[in-house]
């Protein structure tokens, strides 16, 4: 009997285990996604600083030549 009752016991904490990793797995995966806009803006806002950049490094060189 009391067998049963660890193994019991040994499963329903398996299942909780279990519950807790797949609920911080898909905590984790839900933060990614949640960030992937982020950085898409980040990157745009970086490429249009980058852009601007380059076209005052063109027009002051071509100034100076």
């Amino acid at each position: 009997m009391a067998q049963n009752i660890g193994t019991i016991v040994v499963v329903i904490l398996a299942l909780v285990v279990a519950a807790a990793v797949i609920n911080f797995l898909l905590g984790v995966i839900g933060i990614v996604f949640a960030l992937i806009p982020v950085l898409i803006k980040l990157a745009l806002i970086g490429a249009v600083i980058y852009f601007g950049w380059m076209v005052v490094r063109k027009l002051t060189h071509s100034s100076q030549s």
